[in-house]
């Protein structure tokens, strides 16, 4: 008998030096879950803001009558909706980086068209891959998952951001921590409505983690 306690589940929340092994899913999530409870205020704020914007849309459109008042609306509501999404992303690489928080800052950005245009075409790639028998989309996500952070933290264009995180999933060995990361951010959904203010989260810092970790970036612990 020894007095040595067993060792932890996962591994230590932190990013592993550049060019060694890939961290895995569960020291991704165990990162997410711990910057979640660091900054649970923040980070509904930002998860809740897209639903608000939705359900204002949703009921505006409802109110809509002809054709091209109808197109326009939709033009609205998806650039709204890309606006929208900035935030949970922006947040997730505040945190990984260490920096302050700011709710403010999250939906601040300087390329905010060609944001909505890379949201338009990352959403279409998604939804075509899912219409495709579900496995093309997921095999989008896998591959594709790390575009977003790397358009919005590495200054890329659309094209750069998707061959960055096609080549960084390929070489390191991300696909599977980046899919199962997202898949538990959509587990919030399936049990419970609610529980996706806990889960997504979580997932969004943890493929933030994983994006760290591929641009050879320290993770703030």
């Amino acid at each position: 008998m020894t007095d040595i306690p067993p060792p932890p589940p996962f591994p230590p929340p932190s990013g592993p030096p550049a060019g060694s092994g890939g961290p895995d899913a569960g020291a991704a999530l165990s990162y997410g879950w711990k910057k979640f409870q660091e900054n649970v205020g923040p980070l509904l704020a930002v998860v809740l803001i897209p639903v608000a914007v939705q359900l204002i849309v949703s009921a505006i459109g409802r109110s809509i009558n002809g054709v091209f008042a109808a197109l326009l609306f939709q033009l609205v509501a998806i650039v709204a909706g890309a606006i929208a999404g900035l935030g949970i992303y922006r947040v997730a690489l505040m945190i990984t980086a260490g920096e302050p928080v700011s709710i403010g800052k999250a939906f601040q950005y300087d390329r905010m068209a060609e944001w909505v245009v890379f949201s338009v075409v990352f959403g279409l790639g998604l939804f075509i891959g899912l219409v495709l028998c579900v496995i093309p989309g997921l095999f989008f996500l896998a591959f594709f998952g790390l575009a977003p952070f790397y358009f919005l933290d590495g200054g890329m264009n659309l094209g750069e951001a998707f061959n960055a995180s096609r080549e960084a999933v390929s070489s390191k060995g991300l696909a599977f921590p980046i899919l199962l990361s997202i898949i538990v951010g959509v587990l919030g959904v399936i049990a419970c409505v609610v529980g996706v203010l806990v889960t997504e989260p979580i997932a969004y810092l943890a493929v933030a983690y994983l994006y760290r970790y591929a641009a050879g970036q320290t993770v703030a612990a």
